[in-house]
């Protein structure tokens, strides 16, 4: 299978897990609801490109909103940690096996190095 099908393929399973989430709201604690606010709001900027992205057939709007998840993610997952360590929501079903592929698309793409682990830090190669 072709690369950008494997990303259209994550993408939809990741939106799954966001509307898993969604129907389980009600298991997860009451006193979390700053936290669910900031978990829904962020998931909101980490999939509001995908819908388009599925069913275009711009290989470059689909790597973006791949790019812009994957990143997104990974920050969501250091602040939920940081800011909110009781938090019970398991976000581990929200897939990421291609984060490698489009960092590096990314670094060709514009000449910046994404710095890990942080993803919030980018350096221009020198």
């Amino acid at each position: 299978m072709e690369q950008s099908s494997l990303i259209k393929k994550e993408l939809a399973q990741a939106l799954h897990a966001h509307i898993m989430l969604l129907k389980d709201i009600d298991t997860i604690d009451h006193d979390s609801e700053e936290a669910l606010r900031f978990v829904f709001r962020s998931l909101g900027f980490m999939l509001e490109r995908i819908p388009e992205a599925l069913v275009s057939d711009n290989e470059e709007d689909l790597y973006f909103a791949a790019f812009q998840y994957y990143n997104l993610l990974a920050e969501l997952k250091s602040n939920l940690a940081l800011s909110y360590p009781h938090l019970s929501i398991d976000l581990h079903n929200f897939p990421d096996s291609h984060v490698a592929i489009l960092n590096d698309w990314w670094e060709k793409k514009t000449g910046l190095k994404v710095d890990e682990p942080t993803k919030q830090t980018m350096s221009i190669h020198s």
